[in-house]
């Protein structure tokens, strides 16, 4: 049997398909244009990522809230923890849990938004300063009475009435805590309330519209709750 196929004579050039390098050339020009705009993608998401947190200023509601509402709901919940460890009372027991998982929660996302920010989780400017700067109760903030002063925050309790909860039993630190919460809800509603008025970003004023409507409705709770014991 004849081969048909036949090795070319030395010195002539190997012969390709018709077309194949012009394929080849398109292939490598597709790949080469793939990873340039996949490579500009990727700096631009980097340029997006990095430039948002510089729109935030560090003096600004923004930032006040997130640091003042952290540090007020630190002590809710450490009245949660307090209540909850030696209450016999199931309704107090389920307020305090409540309480205690749902603002440790959101503090730990308004530390993140501090981070994101590129901002520290302590500021330059004294607590409450952002809300006396944006008109205070011109917001429509309800003093509370209590920590309304230079340096404080509204609705915190003392280290006195703190000290108070921790010694109370029985019946009687279930009324404390729900007289003491009340107030610290109030506090928070006015910080909130403040904060839908005068946050620059949406992520802030609608947090902040939730925990208005949170807070507003489980001060109506403990209320009725109060009555009661």
């Amino acid at each position: 049997m004849t081969d048909n196929w036949s090795e070319p004579r030395a010195g002539t050039p190997r012969r390709h398909p018709a077309g194949t390098s012009e394929r080849l050339h398109q292939r490598l020009w597709i790949i080469f244009v793939a990873v340039t705009l996949l490579t500009a993608a990727a700096f631009f998401a980097i340029g997006r990522l990095s430039a948002g947190p510089k729109a935030v200023p560090d003096t600004g509601a923004d930032a006040g809230f997130a640091r003042d509402m952290q540090a007020h709901h630190a002590q809710a919940v450490e009245m949660a923890l307090l209540i909850r460890d030696k209450s016999g009372n199931e309704e107090i027991r389920a307020i305090a849990y409540d309480i205690a998982t749902t603002q440790q929660h959101q503090n730990g996302q308004m530390f993140a938004w501090l981070q994101d920010w590129g901002l520290s989780p302590s500021g330059p400017t004294p607590p409450m300063a952002w809300m006396r700067a944006g008109g205070g109760t011109h917001q429509g903030a309800t003093h509370t009475g209590q920590g309304t002063a230079e340096g404080t925050m509204e609705g915190m309790a003392t280290p006195d009435q703190m000290q108070a909860l921790r010694n109370a039993a029985g019946p009687e630190a279930d009324r404390l805590f729900t007289d003491l919460m009340i107030r610290h809800h109030q506090g928070g509603v006015a910080m909130a309330r403040a904060a839908v008025g005068l946050a620059e970003t949406s992520r802030v004023r609608d947090f902040a519209a939730r925990i208005l409507e949170a807070q507003t409705a489980e001060i109506t709770a403990l209320q009725e709750l109060r009555v009661r014991l």
